[in-house]
Order: structure tokens, then sequence, then C-alpha cells
């Protein structure tokens, strides 16, 4: 081919045959999928994530000035953890805890920059990984709670965990993929209906056989918002036809999932045992919640905070309250930056979710769960959770790439004169 023949044509870059935007969706795809094993640090997911970001680097993620207002309040907080640690920490670790929240930032940062372009493509990408991911968590966590091949080791609590330190960590972290899922059930996507279908089986009983209260709430809170705000958006009779269906058919399914694992003894004792909402270790003066209150008045009065990870030294455990742990850890300009960022976060993710683009279902779809997890803060810290600073990053994306788009109109046929 001639020079003159490319003339006005984009060459694209290439990596050993592939586009190299096809080389940048397997690397997010794969930090995605990878993201079922965290039980070490740094895990795969972020030695993966840290190799995606070099690719982008040089081009490929649309700087947005819309996500501006995410990254100022991100670097205040991470700031405010930085001067609390400075002047106030005496613990080898927070420093480690700091660089975590940064990190932390960064990858919310990413997410919002790579979906503010090409949105609906790269949400698709997003999709796939992360539910792959989640899959494979979930069919650990079963065969460690069933103690499968001696799998137990990874189930210390009697808790389905698998390779996750924490099983209320693992249970919040299969959500969005399980409302990926049950979306795609209502609007009828295109792939396989039964491999769908026991994907979202195998994420439901992982999460049941966690025996996180927060979680379980999170999710039932999180997929009646997205059912509620689909039928809502939705202009289609025929959908919400299908939607009141398929809800009906999906509590029953789930009804009969739920009654079958309580068949199983140590299952429905446990199950019984963590229906109590509040446990003797949340109530009186050194519970839970009496040192969440005592610490309450004292933040007040120390506007540093007492640095990160020293709450436990100053009353014994952690504050299981990411709101309170934000001013207590990185003192009042982390605690109000980090107040900002959320409220902020809801705003902008519920403008998305109102306008009628390609993407606006991927919007419903990301806002119920990182409501949900937000309401979760309040009795656990959610700090360091990764998918919640992809959810984060995810809506501010999406919010930048529905304010600048344009809904196409038909052309109006030219009038004779």
């Amino acid at each position: 081919m001639t020079p003159a023949a490319v003339i006005g044509r984009t060459v694209e870059p290439r990596l050993l045959g592939l586009s190299l935007e096809h080389v940048r969706s397997a690397a997010v795809w794969l930090m995605l999928a990878s993201s079922f094993y965290v039980i070490v640090e740094p895990a795969p997911t972020d030695v993966i994530f840290i190799l995606t970001l070099l690719l982008f680097l040089p081009s490929g993620l649309r700087i947005s000035p819309l996500v501006f207002p995410m990254i100022l309040c991100l670097l205040l907080y991470n700031l405010g953890g930085f001067i609390s640690y400075i002047v106030m920490a005496d613990n080898d670790k927070a420093g480690m805890f700091v660089v975590a929240s940064v990190y932390m930032g960064v990858s919310a940062v990413f997410f919002a920059f790579y979906l503010a372009e090409n949105p609906e493509q790269r949400m698709a990408v997003i999709k796939r990984g992360y539910v792959a991911g989640a899959v494979i968590a979930s069919v650990i966590g079963i065969l460690s709670y069933f103690d499968v091949a001696g799998l137990a080791v990874l189930s210390p609590m009697g808790r389905a965990q698998g390779t996750y330190k924490d099983p209320n960590v693992l249970s919040t972290y299969i959500i969005l993929p399980a409302l990926f899922l049950i979306q795609d059930a209502m609007l009828k996507s295109s792939g396989s209906r039964l491999i769908r279908f026991a994907a979202l089986l195998t994420i439901l009983a992982c999460l049941f056989l966690s025996f996180s209260r927060g979680a379980w709430l999170n999710f039932v809170f999180s997929t009646v918002m997205m059912i509620g705000l689909t039928f809502m958006l939705t202009s289609s009779a025929r959908l919400r036809s299908r939607i009141v269906m398929l809800t009906m058919m999906g509590v029953a399914i789930a009804a009969v999932l739920i009654m079958y694992l309580l068949t199983i003894e140590e299952v429905r004792t446990l199950f019984y045992d963590r229906l109590t909402l509040v446990k003797s270790y949340d109530t009186g003066e050194t519970g839970r919640f009496g040192r969440q209150l005592n610490a309450l008045g004292d933040i007040f009065v120390w506007p540093l905070g007492f640095g990160p990870m020293e709450f436990r030294n100053f009353y014994g455990q952690d504050p299981h309250n990411v709101f309170l742990n934000a001013f207590a850890s990185y003192g009042w300009l982390g605690g109000i930056s980090y107040l900002l960022l959320i409220i902020g976060t809801i705003i902008v993710g519920f403008k998305s979710l109102l306008v009628r683009s390609p993407w606006q279902n991927a919007a419903i779809v990301l806002f119920c769960p990182f409501i949900g997890t937000v309401i979760q803060g309040v009795q656990i810290d959610t700090d360091h959770w990764r998918h919640f600073y992809w959810m984060l990053g995810m809506i501010w994306g999406l919010y930048a790439a529905s304010a600048t788009y344009v809904v196409p109109t038909r052309r109006s046929v030219p009038q004779p004169a």
C-alpha cells in the first residue's frame, strides 16, 4: 500500500498482531478475573493493575475534568491520612495503611478515566472479567465451607471465605456480579442463559454461606433498588411485565435454594445464630456501639485524629464504622473529605442513571450496590475494599460520559419552500 493510500486513516498501534485496545481490554479483564484471590498482599490483581496502568498511561484514558471533584476529595482524604500518620501514628503498619489508601484512590481514578470514553464497550469488558472472578471465588468459597479436598483451611471462621481474608469482604465483593447477572436476565441480554443461571446460583449460594448479615441486607437492598429503578425508568410495558414475572420467579428460586441449604444441619445452626442482629459483643460500655459513642465524642477534640490504625490502641478493637474511622484515622481533613466524596458520588451516580444513554442500565446496576455498601459502612470498615473503590471510579466515569452524551434525534426532513 502506498503512503498516499493511508492518508487520512488512523493507524492503531498493534502488539503481537493485536490492536492495542484489545490488549488493554484483555489486561482489564484479567485484572478483574484474578480478583478472586486476595489472601496475600499484594494480590495478583494488584500486580496486574500496575501493568494495566502502564499500558494505558501513554494514551487510552480520557482525562475528563468532570472527574476532578472525585480526585480532589481523594487527594484531601489521603493528605489528611499522611499528616495524621506523620504526627500521631506510632505503628509500623500505619505507613502501609496510608499507602494502601493511596493505591485504592488510584484504582478509582483509573476506572473513572477508563469509562469516561467508550463506556458501553468497556463496561462489557468489566462485567465479563468481574463475573468470572466472582464465580471462581464463589466456587472456592463453597468448597472450603464444605471442606471438599481439605479446603476447610480456607474457612477458619466456619463461614464461606475461600481465598479472601474475611467472609464479609468476599460476600460484598460478589454482590455486584450477582446484580450484573440478574440485570442480564431482566433485559434478555445475549449469551447462554443456562451458564448465567448457573453462575448466579453459585454466587448466591456462596453469599448465603458467608453468613454475613451486612452482605445479606446489602444484596436484598441493592437488588430491590435495581429492579425498582429499572421498572420506573423503562418506557417498555413489555419489559415491566417481564420484570414482575422474573421477580416472582427469582424470589421463589432463592427461597428454594435457601430451604435446601437449611436442610444441612451445620448450615441451619449457624444461620439461626447469625439471625440475631445484635450480639453480646455489640452492646454495653465496652461493646461495639459503646466504643463508637465514646470515640464519637473524642474525635471532636482531636483535629488530626488518632492516627492510622491507632483506634484499636485507644479502644481495644477496630471501629467497625468507615465514617468514624475516616475521622479517627485521617483527622478532620480526611473525615470531611470522605463524607464529601460519598455525597458527591451519590449525586453524580443518580444523575447518570437518569440519562437515557446506551449505558444507562450499567449506571443503574453500579449505583445500587454502591449505596448498599455505603450503608453497610456504618457497621463495618470498608475503606480498603478494592471493589468499593472500583464502583466509586466507575460511577464517576459513567457520569463523565453521560454528562457529555447527546441523545441522537431523527433528522428533520426538509420541507419544500
